[in-house]
């Protein structure tokens, strides 16, 4: 019955309050035991917690078009960033940087540091910004960005020829000191920067890269690509690049090395599966077959004109080969049946090439760690471990895999500029190695290190996966359908977990293939079958273990976005029954400009960890 006066309202109203607060209690009570709290019952906070943005930042920054992101990890810096297009937004390129602020709670913020994002690109539209921190390396940040060519801007349509691929833009930049630092400013000043002034290289180094994936485009996941401590997983859509950024201090300390730190024996592999053999590097225009005839590898030892003259004579046979030359002698040689082609990773033409790459790999020497050509391996029914190279003592890495490790300095006085602060490799290839430009703070390209020195300088060490000559080795050993197999078209690769302690990385590859049936009526043609391999790769090694082979999947009546569609959301059910929550202070943060790409804004800043809001 209704209440049927003022007084039994309002007494109506006092009972339903504190009925609210008994079940908050309790939720709270029930958060403390389940370790679960419903979020929609904390969505506001004590106004004295709550700073308004424009009580803390001045008004000429905000009209300068600063976009504020949040709050970094340790609570003691906000983060903004400004995009300039120039005066005229059809026929100008957009430059990109981030600013660091230093946040007191009721004082104003200070600007402590900013660089530059991405330089030397020439950036045609609105970049999707992520930035992101490792869950305990707080001495740098990494900056990801991409365009989804969607623009209306007339240099865009002028500079794309198709809408088949993706630049990625990738900058990792090191942290201020939390403290003025006398060699960042050695000369005393009013300025409130702390960095940029000098010559140090443990606050004021950045590194910048730029390559292009492909449609079915891979997803970041900073969850999984940065969950070890100073190792970044780029996903190029031909390769996984395990990207590891450290300082050595120098002061004869031994050089950091965080990949790739055991040398490959037979204690080192997978019982069940094991490395695959040495075949040679590839030519950055062509795709060809996964074994190619190519002499015979030599140590490491030599120099690298013997490499030269090497990967000459191995590029003669890919040619005589793509030409058809020696077409019958090999399929003699392999007896016709084990090899299966490669695909061209043409995204849905069939007969045409893959999208040429925009980025140029910079001209600098890798590391005698990196790759030569080998002898293809005769052919096996499952993956077999390389005894004969452990037992005879030589380091033999699987083929699937390139490492290199190079190190920069600060510029000597007059030093020339010419081929240094830039990683890259003699094969001009970014699916073998990601071009880096390293700097300081001013532009100024870092000096690459040759030989000995004992004083500060970046470490970049690159282990990259090539995902077409895994599947084909994969496929070839360990799937029950291999003998149905004809070749695959496409492909998309999503990392499932990674163990920072183990330093093991599981991923799936979903394929899109062409395969016989079995049944003997259906066996004068192939069909459109789907599958997925399930793969862990050690980043200790470089060795991969095949983990499952999916079973085939005739695809009919439906498109390749749908198969990628449904693919992937196979993935996030599989990574959601894996999951395991990190630890309060391990996680990665995560901050974007998603919502402005959405025309809105964000409500508040929050630093979660303080209990601290900004409200913009």
């Amino acid at each position: 019955m209704a209440p049927s006066s003022k007084t039994e309202k309002d007494e109506g109203k006092t009972k339903a309050q504190r009925k609210h607060k008994d079940h908050v209690v309790k939720l709270l009570v029930r958060g403390k035991l389940s370790g679960q709290f419903p979020q929609r019952r904390f969505r506001k906070l004590p106004p004295r917690v709550c700073v308004p943005l424009k009580n803390i930042v001045s008004e000429e920054f905000l009209r300068a078009g600063h976009i504020f992101l949040g709050f970094t990890k340790c609570g003691r810096y906000v983060l903004s960033y400004t995009s300039d297009c120039g005066e005229d937004d059809d026929f100008s390129f957009y430059t990109y940087h981030l600013y660091w602020w230093e946040f007191n709670l009721h004082s104003r913020l200070k600007q402590v540091h900013h660089v530059r994002l991405f330089a030397g690109e020439e950036i045609y539209s609105d970049l999707y910004l992520t930035v992101c921190e490792w869950p305990n390396d707080t001495s740098k940040i990494v900056i990801f960005g991409f365009n989804t060519r969607s623009s209306s801007s007339v240099l865009m349509n002028l500079m794309m020829s198709d809408e088949n691929n993706r630049d990625i833009y990738i900058t990792i930049a090191s942290m201020p000191p939390p403290k003025p630092c006398a060699q960042c400013c050695p000369v005393p000043s009013a300025s409130t920067i702390r960095t940029g002034g000098g010559d140090c290289l443990e606050h004021g180094y950045v590194l910048n890269s730029r390559y292009q994936v492909v449609y079915p485009f891979p997803t970041f996941q900073p969850a999984f690509q940065l969950k070890k401590d100073q190792v970044i997983l780029l996903n190029t859509s031909y390769s996984l690049v395990a990207c590891a950024i450290s300082l050595c201090a120098g002061n004869q300390d031994p050089s950091p090395q965080i990949l790739y730190t055991k040398k490959l024996s037979s204690l080192n592999f997978c019982p069940t599966s094991a490395s695959l053999s040495s075949v040679p590097q590839r030519s950055p225009e062509r795709r060809q077959p996964l074994h190619s005839p190519c002499p015979l590898s030599t140590p490491h030892s030599q120099s690298q004109a013997a490499a030269r003259a090497r990967e000459f004579a191995a590029d003669l046979f890919r040619r005589a080969q793509a030409s058809g030359v020696m077409g019958e002698k090999e399929e003699e040689k392999r007896g016709g049946t084990d090899e299966k082609p490669r695909s061209t990773r043409d995204k849905g033409h069939s007969e045409t090439q893959k999208p040429e790459r925009q980025t140029s790999l910079p001209q600098a020497s890798t590391s005698a760690d990196s790759l030569a050509p080998g002898p293809p391996p005769a052919p096996s029914s499952s993956l077999s471990t390389p005894t004969q190279a452990s037992t005879e003592g030589t380091s033999t890495e699987p083929a699937y895999v390139n490492y290199s490790h190079l190190q920069y300095r600060l510029p000597r006085p007059g030093a020339s500029e010419l081929g240094t602060g830039q990683t890259g490799g003699g094969y001009e290839d970014d699916k073998v190695q990601l071009p880096f430009t390293v700097t300081d703070l001013k532009g100024r390209n870092l000096e690459l290190v040759n030989g000995t020195y004992n004083g500060q300088c970046v470490s970049v060490e690159q282990l990259t996966l090539d995902f077409e000559y895994l599947i084909n080795e994969v496929i070839r050993n360990d799937a029950s359908w291999a003998s149905q197999f004809c070749s695959f078209s496409d492909y998309d690769v999503v990392i499932l977990e990674v163990c920072p302690e183990t330093n093991t990385v599981m991923i799936n590859i979903g394929l899109l293939l062409l395969a016989f049936s079995n049944s003997d009526e259906e066996h004068c043609r192939p069909n459109t079958y789907h599958s997925n391999l399930r793969v862990s790769w050690d980043l200790n090694t470089g060795v991969c273990c095949t983990v499952g082979v999916g079973d085939l999947t005739e695809v009919k009546g439906q498109t390749s976005g749908s198969v990628w569609s449904s693919y992937r959301k196979t993935c996030v059910n599989t990574v959601m029954k894996w999951l395991v929550p990190e630890s309060g202070s391990r996680y990665i943060n995560r901050m974007t400009n998603e919502a402005l790409h959405k025309g809105s804004s964000l409500q508040v800043l929050a630093d979660s960890d303080r209990c601290t809001w900004i409200v913009l």
